[in-house]
């Protein structure tokens, strides 16, 4: 599969989420160590997820918390390489589990890593997963000025990848059920006349 092309399984939706840009290898031993206690406490979480969604939410908040005291306690020194998360907030996706575009205010240049938190409702969960852009567009509309930006997932990320094709799956069942829905009541009121 080439490193432009699209999985077939994709939704176009509109998520919470976040984005920043990441080191391909940190810069320092102790910021290495804290990107591996998160990768292995949010692959424990999402297991959690499946057995006590409630505890695991409650838990990733808490996770969520340290990160930010992280961030300001280390100041500059990992800002600078990182910058924060901007806000999280409502955008459009393009999703699918090798990659996803969404739409930026800022713009990341082809080839540049990024993590990106999502906030995967339709399955009560919130990831963070790291990508390498592959595509990055200026808007086209005049009134919403911004950037396009597409990227493929890093690898050794299953768990990642395994809750956001979860997520899809469920986001296309529920386009279908409402498909149905709709042709039944369509039906109905054809055969009523």
């Amino acid at each position: 599969m080439s490193e432009n092309q699209r999985d077939f399984y994709r939704i176009q939706d509109r998520l919470l989420m976040a984005w920043r840009l990441a080191e391909v290898d940190p810069t320092s031993e102790s910021e290495s160590a804290l990107l591996a206690i998160n990768r292995e406490l949010e692959e424990e979480l999402l297991e959690l997820n499946e057995d006590s969604a409630e505890v695991a939410r409650v838990l990733t908040l808490l996770n969520r918390k340290i990160e930010l005291l992280v961030l300001n306690d280390f100041g500059a020194d990992t800002s600078a390489n990182l910058g924060g998360f901007c806000d999280k907030a409502l955008v459009d996706v393009s999703l699918s589990g090798s990659g996803m575009g969404y739409f930026s205010l800022t713009n990341a240049e082809e080839g540049t890593p990024v993590e990106v938190i999502l906030n995967l409702e339709s399955i009560d969960v919130e990831i963070t997963v790291r990508m390498i852009i592959i595509e990055s567009r200026v808007s086209a509309d005049a009134e919403n000025p911004g950037f396009w930006l597409r990227g493929r997932f890093m690898e050794n990320q299953d768990r990642q990848v395994d809750a956001i094709v979860a997520h899809v799956n469920q986001r296309q069942f529920e386009q279908l059920q409402r498909r149905t829905q709709a042709e039944n009541k369509h039906a109905d009121s054809e055969t009523s006349d």
